[in-house]
């Protein structure tokens, strides 16, 4: 009896110390795997306008470092981002991209054009998965981070006692996402150059500027990450000042390599009583690539007609006094105006209105329709060695 009595008591000294093996917790270096990366304030800024300026090559970036830096058995409990399949597929688009510029330089810019529009597609695509399912997490890890700084904002004298603090990640994941989309509409802008501009130097100039940028904020990260914090912040600041431009020329963007993808859909919507068209230049005081249409006014004359913000009160522009012509171009016409001492490109059509030049400068009561300078040079060059080639011709008999 007394040995069982020895025994059980034994037992129960020894049943604690068990338990507690038992649910023993993680290590700190082990919980904070399951974390994302920008945990930190700085590193968390830092990603943000990392993956803005590139989205699918910064979210796979991210998703590869956070997969190889787990331990093997909670990888399948990462995000969706850190799963080989999501980086791996945009490492692969990347590659794609990168064959397609490389191979690019050595043919026409021409040639690639719809190739680039792709692309420009794909970025908008990467960066609405970006803004909606990679920014929040970031800065969701950013409100923690501070809240456990004890920072916290009060809030009782202004929306009552029943609520006496706010919640950081109410603040932070809108501030991030209006921050990511700053950022991406500007870095956005330099796809859309790419698109327009004929030289395929320009645009591995382009993508060498956008890449350089981001190692200049990888490199001041490696350094020290406050640096980084620093230089994002001031990309941030002048995202918010050239973003109003940037947005123009997006969608502007958007429209041009729709019409220029889907010729069949910008057809069917071609309305040349009405046509689109978008300003290049300053007129009256409009800033460049402000959308709108070009119509007849009441006394007979062609106006153009736009809303401010695409969504605001309707204004009247009318357009300047001179030779008005509609010249047809490799991808889209343009309307010309020659004044007394210089000549101007004012309107640029949208792609789906080349063909219908006659139509516009007929029923705009425009002063007629001219070649492009390009496609005059080469009917130029085309003549001459046609001339050069042509046999004499043989004298006439009597």
């Amino acid at each position: 009896m007394i040995r069982v009595l020895v025994a059980l008591c034994l037992s129960l000294l020894a049943a604690p110390v068990s338990a507690v093996e038992e649910v023993k917790p993680p290590a700190p270096a082990a919980a904070e795997e399951k974390y994302l990366p920008g945990v930190a304030i700085t590193q968390g800024i830092t990603e943000i306008t990392g993956v803005a300026i590139s989205p699918l090559l910064g979210v796979s970036t991210v998703g590869a470092w956070r997969y190889w830096k787990s331990p093997a058995e909670a990888r399948p409990d990462l995000p969706w981002y850190a799963q080989p399949w999501a980086w791996g597929t945009g490492f692969v688009l990347l590659a794609m991209c990168f064959l397609k510029d490389s191979l690019g330089t050595a043919v026409p810019g021409v040639l690639k054009k719809p190739f680039d529009m792709v692309e420009l597609f794909e970025d908008k695509a990467s960066a609405l998965v970006a803004s909606g399912a990679f920014v929040p997490l970031v800065a969701t890890e950013m409100a923690k981070h501070l809240e456990a700084e004890k920072a916290v904002v009060p809030a009782a004298a202004i929306f009552g006692e029943t609520m006496a603090v706010i919640n950081l990640s109410w603040l932070m994941v809108p501030g991030a996402v209006i921050a990511f989309l700053l950022v991406w509409v500007c870095s956005h802008a330099i796809n859309v150059l790419i698109v327009l501009s004929p030289f395929s130097t320009v645009d591995a100039a382009l993508k060498l500027l956008r890449t350089g940028l981001l190692a200049v904020i990888g490199l001041a990260y490696a350094v020290a990450p406050w640096l980084a914090a620093v230089l994002c912040v001031v990309i941030i600041l002048v995202a918010i000042w050239l973003a109003p431009a940037a947005m123009r020329l997006a969608i502007f963007g958007a429209r041009f390599a729709v019409d220029i993808l889907l010729p069949w859909r910008g057809k069917r919507r071609a309305t040349p009583e009405r046509p689109h068209v978008f300003t290049l230049g300053r007129m009256s005081g409009l800033p460049p690539r402000t959308g709108g249409r070009l119509v007849l006014s009441e006394d007979g004359t062609a106006v153009f007609r736009y809303r401010r913000w695409c969504v605001l009160d309707e204004r009247i522009i009318p357009l300047p006094e001179g030779m008005r012509h509609v010249e047809k171009g490799i991808f889209s016409p343009s309307l010309i105006h020659a004044g007394e001492s210089s000549e101007a490109t004012l309107l640029i059509f949208l792609p789906r209105y080349r063909g219908h030049e006659e139509t516009l400068a007929d029923y705009l009561k425009l002063h007629g329709v001219r070649e492009h300078a390009m496609a005059r040079g080469f009917a130029a060059v085309k003549g001459w060695i046609g001339g050069v080639l042509r046999r004499k011709p043989e004298p006439a008999r009597l």
